[in-house]
């Protein structure tokens, strides 16, 4: 089995659910252009695009209330 980093590990896991699942999305704090903190996302939203990777603003809640909404809507 291959070596990889815990971060290249997440990246690789989030790219195949949106592969695998039209329905998956990311949304969250600086994950789509910059890839987020860490750099996770990092390429997602090239190859997704911005309709699957989503910058929030600051807003936990919002973030929150968002996500209930789309589970609620199926995605």
């Amino acid at each position: 089995m291959a070596e990889m980093r815990l971060v290249d590990a997440i990246n690789a896991a989030l790219a195949r659910a949106m592969t695998e699942d039209e329905r998956v999305i990311v949304l969250g704090e600086d994950v789509g252009v910059d890839g987020g903190v860490f750099r996770v996302t990092d390429g997602l939203i090239h190859r997704f695009g911005p309709d699957r990777v989503l910058d929030t603003p600051i807003a936990e809640a919002g973030i929150a209330g968002v996500s209930v909404g789309l589970a609620a809507q199926g995605m």
